[in-house]
């Protein structure tokens, strides 16, 4: 599937659920920090999956946890957040997905080891982690919020919108 044709079905809540794996979601945020400031894109991840996982639930035919619209189920804010920061702070500048891939062979692993060195189990998989970003408790999340999107535009840094500890 196309990087075109990948984030309109995204966008459209018509990728297969077998299609939105964990490469998918790392995909995903690339593709919107190619093209966004770092802010944007993760508003627009967040906003996308928990869109995408409505949708999902509305077709699961067993039952589930009643579904509340900001937190479907399978969303996780933290965990959604981190990972946008940590790409954005690995992307090179003309570096395609190919070989951000191949550079960041970690980010692919489902052991979420790359967001485990930044947070204890304990607060990673809270309630109050899942329903919205939290700070790490062990070590600072980069600081680089640079996407290739910003990095190409020349905007200064005072421009840019920054990810707080806000939930969505």
């Amino acid at each position: 599937m196309t990087d075109k044709e990948f984030l309109s079905a995204f966008e459209d809540t018509t990728l297969s659920r077998q299609d939105w794996t964990h490469e998918a979601h790392v995909r995903l945020a690339w593709l919107y920090l190619a093209k966004h400031s770092v802010g944007d894109a993760v508003e627009k991840v967040r906003a996308g999956i928990r869109r995408l996982n409505q949708a999902f639930a509305s077709v699961n035919a067993a039952p589930c946890k009643p579904v509340d619209a900001k937190n479907p189920p399978g969303y996780h804010d933290t965990l959604t957040v981190a990972f946008v920061r940590v790409i954005a702070s690995r992307m090179g500048a003309g570096e395609n997905y190919d070989t951000f891939r191949e550079d960041n062979a970690d980010l692919f692993d489902r052991s979420l080891a790359v967001i485990r060195k930044h947070y204890t189990k304990k607060l990673l998989f809270s309630a109050k982690a899942r329903k919205g970003f939290v700070e790490p408790n062990r070590n600072p999340l980069p600081t680089a919020m640079t996407s290739k999107a910003e990095q190409n535009s020349g905007r200064s840094p005072s421009r840019r919108r920054a990810v707080t500890a806000t939930s969505a």
